[in-house]
């Protein structure tokens, strides 16, 4: 009876420590639901606040857009009111502008008399032209080219030397950039 009564003893102790550990689980459970709670009533707290602060935003722009539009239909109606008053002007200037073109008929034969005038002095220029050159190639000694073949050998000094004249001269007559020739090229040679 003894060992009985130890050994009820034993699970009683058992049951308690038991009941205990219960306890403490359910404190624990009952703390981490407190702390669930906090934290969804934050997160609904803030969604409420993001919610809010959005529909703020939402508000100021159609409030701006209310605006931009008020400003919009103003700006048509100034338009509008401007494309009446251009309607007026140009039926005005619709008869000046008959004038003008008739004045401009008149300029435009006047501007092909001077086109022919100043043809015949394009010619004449060119014949001056013309005549100076030739005075000048008399009275300079420079008178027209012949036309030298490049053989294999040659360079713009030899060449030069032969017909006595600068490398420079040849440089200048020919459009050449430097002293590079090539067998075949044909240059110009002073007389």
């Amino acid at each position: 009876m003894e060992l009985t009564l130890h050994e009820v003893q034993t699970n009683i102790d058992d049951l308690r420590h038991d009941l205990n550990c219960l306890q403490t689980e359910l404190q624990i459970q009952d703390g981490k639901m407190k702390h669930q709670d906090q934290s969804i009533a934050a997160l609904k707290h803030q969604y409420l606040e993001k919610q809010q602060s959005e529909l703020e935003a939402c508000v100021k722009l159609l409030s701006a857009m209310e605006g931009k539009i008020n400003n919009f239909n103003y700006k048509q109606e100034m338009a509008e009111k401007d494309l009446r008053q251009l309607s007026g002007h140009a039926n005005d200037t619709a008869s000046a502008l008959s004038q003008y073109k008739e004045r401009i008929n008149e300029l435009e034969k006047e501007i092909l008399q001077q086109k022919r005038r100043f043809e015949e002095v394009a010619k004449l220029r060119n014949t001056l032209e013309s005549v100076a050159k030739t005075i000048r190639a008399a009275t300079t000694g420079s008178g027209p080219f012949f036309t030298y073949k490049v053989k294999s050998g040659d360079s713009l000094e030899k060449i030069a030397k032969v017909h006595k004249t600068s490398v420079e001269a040849l440089k200048n007559i020919n459009k050449l950039d430097n002293d590079l020739i090539v067998i075949g090229q044909e240059l110009k040679i002073p007389n």
